[in-house]
């Protein structure tokens, strides 16, 4: 038997055990819930968007020079406000996809505020 039918033999029994193995990666990969997420990492990546987003390094804020847009994805509504009215010669190059809708600030009731509520009248009064 010449090299090139060894080699020929070889591939050929090779070729279906890699095709296996690669396949039983996929279905693995597969295997996990779909809703397995790591809270730190989600916490993490909230952190570094809030850096970015506040605290853009020098990097950062060239490549926004250049055009170059960021999407922001999963910040809270809060978050997003913020950001806007402290950074609004930056507004160009952001993009704010996914915002979480947060709770309303509450506020004291009127009997411990200082200064009672008054209320105003209407349109027909």
């Amino acid at each position: 038997m010449n090299r090139i039918e060894t080699t020929r033999r070889v591939a050929a029994t090779r070729g279906p055990r890699i095709v296996r193995q690669v396949l039983a990666a996929v279905a693995l990969a597969g295997a996990l819930p779909a809703g397995a997420v790591d809270p730190a990492a989600d916490a993490n990546l909230e952190q570094w968007l809030l850096r970015r987003l506040n605290e853009p390094t020098e990097r950062e804020r060239a490549h926004e020079r250049e055009g170059h847009v960021y999407v922001y994805d999963g910040l809270t509504d809060r978050a997003v406000d913020q950001a806007l009215s402290r950074h609004f010669d930056r507004i160009e190059y952001m993009m704010f996809v996914g915002t979480r809708k947060t709770e309303p600030e509450k506020t004291a009731p009127a009997e411990t505020q200082s200064e009672t509520p008054t209320e105003s009248p209407g349109c027909g009064s």
